[in-house]
């Protein structure tokens, strides 16, 4: 709470009465504050000032401080808090999981979804950090970059989390909620792993759960977790405060790139939102160009439907998650949350081959497509199964050397929302102009948020009979799919349990 030369940060209570808020008031002027004779804005109800900070209350129930020098203010604050109650209390359980999502409203760019998991002994410095964050408010990517550098500093003393992205074609075309359920069970699942549900409290932001995440969450509460799907959960929990926060900055991360590529003379794409006077502007602009809406524009939005002269609300259908696909034991190991690419077993639709691997081939249009190794043919809606069961492949340098990602990604390809793990070996091999080339380009599709792209760690010299066990052995440990062109890293990795994608004739 206390930044650096002693300034103290701005607060925010939410949720205050007229009768607590009085208390307050009393408390403030009987230590010597003084009271604002006019007030600023219409919402005002008192405005106090004390030691050179500014308390002001409002009719919707916040009470704000400006923060200030003050070495009494660090009291004061606790004091507030008290007769607020909204004291920080230590929970009882050793692990708090928050869950939150940002961008599903917005008219540009990826719906950001984010599961953040602390350790009890750290939450109280990360709500001193967060507490007068409002997640809901639009601010600066600035802003957010700064929170998220602060929060980043607890990543080695018990903070960890996941961040995954909902591409805009499938908000325009399908049921994003249903979306959702998938990918927070997903990675709900993986974050659990090694961690006892009894040690565990999980605080989901309630965005309208489906019936199968409810019944993972009811198997996690009968495990001995404390499982809690609450509306505006961001403003009670600091673990999904934190989710939020992370999630905003991912978001505002990948705007900043769209507006530094995308924006016109005069017309900056701005935030993103509907509300933005800067994004209505650069959606006007962009109109009379006369050119296709780029690929972060949420064609089934009103608002760009009233700028396209369209009427009527789009139907959403059920997302392209075949769960079909899956065969019956790995459709009843993701139920449990058990499910990983040593599990992953596809049944391909036309000749019913269980398949522990998939075939990779260019389309005409240049992105891939999936096939079955045996039967060759295409595996409808393979991309979106893999990508929301899955999400996570790791590249061999046979991938990136033949330049495949990035024209996958011209499209709206087959890796888009993929989260791309890079092995130090591969890096290594990799580091010619052609694969520098290459990394670069899927980079910049990183940072716009069309992938997630992940240094991990690893050997980066070893002989040439241990390169593909390292390989194989990573793309397991880190539950990834692999891909590989290279025909006998295929059949190692294959008789060795771990999915992947190929391309071998």
């Amino acid at each position: 709470m206390i930044l650096r030369g002693g300034q103290m940060k701005g607060r925010t209570w939410k949720g205050v009465s007229n009768e607590t808020a009085s208390k307050v008031r009393q408390f403030l002027m009987a230590k010597g504050g003084t009271e604002d004779t006019e007030l600023k804005g219409a919402s005002e109800v008192w405005r106090l000032r004390y030691e050179g900070s500014v308390f002001t209350y409002y009719e919707g129930g916040s009470l704000y401080c400006s923060g200030g020098r003050s070495d009494k203010l660090a009291e004061v604050y606790e004091k507030i808090s008290d007769l607020i109650g909204q004291k920080f209390e230590r929970p009882e359980r050793l692990v708090l999981i928050g869950l939150d999502e940002t961008g599903k409203g917005e008219v540009l760019g990826h719906s950001v979804l984010c599961v953040a998991k602390i350790s009890r002994d750290v939450l109280s410095l990360i709500d001193k950090v967060l507490s007068t964050v409002d997640t809901k408010r639009r601010k600066s990517f600035a802003y957010w970059d700064s929170l998220f550098r602060e929060l980043e500093v607890f990543k080695d003393r018990g903070m960890t989390y996941e961040i995954e992205t909902i591409p805009p074609w499938d908000v325009d075309r399908y049921n994003v909620n249903k979306i959702m359920d998938v990918v927070y069970q997903r990675i709900l699942s993986r974050i659990l792993r090694g961690v006892e549900p009894e040690d565990c409290r999980i605080i989901l932001d309630d965005y309208g759960i489906g019936r199968n995440l409810d019944e993972y969450l009811s198997m996690l509460d009968r495990a001995g977790a404390e499982v809690r799907v609450e509306s505006r959960a961001d403003e009670k929990y600091v673990e999904v405060r934190t989710a939020a926060v992370i999630a905003k900055w991912r978001q505002q991360l990948n705007m900043s790139k769209i507006n530094e590529k995308f924006s016109l003379p005069g017309a900056p794409v701005g935030s993103g939102n509907a509300g933005d006077p800067a994004t209505i502007k650069w959606l006007r602009e962009w109109k009379t160009t006369g050119k296709e809406w780029p690929w972060f524009v949420k064609t089934s939005f009103s608002t760009v439907r009233e700028i396209d002269g369209l009427k009527g609300k789009v139907q959403k259908a059920d997302p392209p998650i075949r769960h079909e696909l899956l065969s019956p034991d790995s459709r009843r190991l993701f139920r449990e949350g058990r499910l990983s690419t040593s599990s992953l077993t596809i049944v391909c639709p036309s000749c019913g081959h269980n398949l522990h691997a998939c075939k990779l081939t260019p389309a005409h249009t240049g992105e891939l497509v999936g096939r079955c190794v045996f039967c060759n043919e295409v595996i409808r809606d393979l991309e979106a199964t893999l990508r929301y069961y899955c999400g996570i492949v790791i590249l061999d340098s046979s991938v990136i050397i033949a330049g495949v990602i990035s024209k996958d990604l011209d499209h709206k390809g087959f890796f888009d929302g993929f989260t791309i793990l890079f092995h130090p070996l591969v890096r290594k091999e990799t580091d010619t102009p052609g694969g520098k080339k290459e990394l670069e380009r899927i980079g910049d599709f990183s940072a716009m948020g069309r992938v997630a792209f992940r240094a991990i760690g690893g050997k980066e010299d070893v002989d040439k009979a241990e390169h593909d066990l390292i390989l194989i052995e990573s793309a397991g440990d880190n539950d990834a799919i692999l891909v590989t062109f290279d025909k006998g890293m295929y059949g190692n990795a294959v008789s060795q349990g771990v999915f992947c994608l190929t391309m071998k004739t």
